[in-house]
């Protein structure tokens, strides 16, 4: 069983037509807490959140939209993930209102992370070279912490070891290999880490 929930990210260029297919097999698979939808502009965020909601959310599956709080909530999303800095969070909670997760990127700094906090985050997210500070607000704080864009195996098995919540992933669909042998691989040396 794997120590860190997994936090699927969904890139822009993602093709309902023919990826669904893909996306629904990892889903059965690896079980993810969420999958991230990240639009590079809000009529095609939409466009995905249509394409997807209904068949992530039937799998128990947490939709949420990048940079988008109002989108989220008006498109039936079940929260919203901040890019950029944590001073955002209060404006995002106001357009998402209490019921809608919000988390937020903070990179490398405690005191973004620790701003977040304060200001209505559900989690927070940071840069996947920054073990101590995952260790630190695990140890400190009781909002969970996401792993982000951590991009293969020593990776994710060094943010697992450091206690993050979540492991946040961007799959790649258009790999040579596809996204759920990209996904078996970085996850290979946690399954043999974490064995059931």
């Amino acid at each position: 069983m794997l120590p860190c929930e997994l936090y699927l990210i969904i890139p822009p260029e993602f093709d309902a037509g023919s990826d669904l297919d893909a996306l629904v097999s990892i889903i059965r698979k690896w079980h993810p807490a969420a999958l991230r939808l990240d639009g590079p502009d809000e009529r095609r965020a939409e466009s995905l959140v249509n394409a997807l909601r209904e068949t992530v959310q039937r799998h128990d599956v947490a939709l949420i939209l990048t940079d988008l709080p109002a989108l989220a909530a008006q498109t039936g999303c079940d929260g919203v993930h901040l890019s950029g800095t944590a001073a955002r969070c209060a404006l995002a909670r106001a357009e998402l209102g209490r019921d809608l997760q919000l988390g937020v990127f903070c990179g490398t700094s405690r005191d973004d992370a620790m701003i977040a906090g304060e200001l209505g985050a559900d989690y927070i997210a940071v840069a996947p070279d920054a073990p101590d500070l995952i260790t630190w607000w695990s140890q400190m704080m009781e909002l969970p912490v996401i792993a982000e864009n951590v991009s293969d195996a020593d990776q994710a098995l060094a943010m697992a070891r450091a206690g993050a919540d979540f492991l946040s992933i961007p799959l790649d669909f258009a790999s040579e290999d596809g996204a759920e042998r990209q996904l078996a691989g970085i996850l290979s040396r946690l399954a043999e880490e974490y064995p059931e």
